[in-house]
């Protein structure tokens, strides 16, 4: 009798898993379709970053509001880039573009954020562009979490100024740029402890090793409070989708 029930339970449990997983990846489908409606419908003059998040709706702010960023230290960042002169700076934080999520049309790659900067001539204007976007890429992840910009966009000039500036650029650059990676690195430290406390205490997990006949179960994490917030944006990923496969 012990045993059938615990294959039973184990069974359940399985089905469980197996349909969290369906979820999740559903879930990750509709968050991507969404991304990819919006920016598709978006207008030429529009500026995500420069307009602030007041005009986004449930969906938009929960989709953009993931990402891939990881935390550093502060005093290691700033140890390689004064050891390397800057180049470990400058591989690290261009990387940075494909750990976003895109919210506008000419959000760069991280080969193309990388190699625009040795094309001639045209390398003075991409140190502006680039260097403002990831800033500002980096600063909508504070404001859609009702933190105050981290990366000012001041500090960014200044060291793209710096970086242009002939027979000087070679020491002046590094300088201005190490301040900038200190404050793009502890702006993403920022966000990241701030997601991870959210979802701490967001989640309440049964007790982990808990079980019934002998078998062991995970922790079980309880649902995010915002279920409308969820659903509205389950909504809108859904009405994108149906608005694709109509334009097909």
């Amino acid at each position: 009798m012990f045993r059938s029930d615990r294959d039973a339970l184990a069974g359940k449990l399985d089905d469980v898993q197996a349909e969290n997983e369906r979820l999740r990846r559903q879930n990750e489908a509709m968050r991507h379709a969404l991304l990819a409606q919006r920016v598709g419908r978006q207008p030429v003059a529009s500026n995500t970053y420069r307009g602030g998040v007041a005009g986004l709706g449930a969906g938009e702010r929960v989709a953009l509001a993931r990402h891939q960023l990881e935390a550093f230290p502060v005093w290691a960042t700033a140890l390689l880039h004064i050891v390397t002169f800057g180049i470990v700076s400058f591989i690290r934080f261009n990387a940075m573009h494909a750990q976003l999520p895109q919210a506008e049309r000419d959000d760069p790659s991280v080969g193309k954020a990388i190699g625009l900067h040795f094309a001639p001539y045209f390398n003075y204007y991409w140190i502006f562009w680039n260097g403002l976007r990831l800033c500002d890429r980096v600063n909508l992840q504070c404001r859609l979490r009702g933190m105050p910009d981290g990366v000012p966009r001041g500090l960014v000039i200044a060291a793209c100024v710096a970086s242009v500036i002939p027979y000087i650029q070679l020491l002046t650059g590094p300088i201005t740029w190490l301040f900038v990676a200190i404050a793009m690195q502890r702006t993403v430290n920022r966000i990241v402890e701030l997601d991870a406390r959210t979802t701490s205490e967001r989640v309440a997990p049964v007790a982990a090793g808990a079980g019934v006949f002998g078998v062991r179960f995970p922790a079980v994490q309880a649902l995010p409070d915002d279920v409308a917030v969820q659903a509205e944006a389950e909504a809108e990923a859904a009405a994108a989708i149906a608005e694709q496969r109509q334009r097909r």
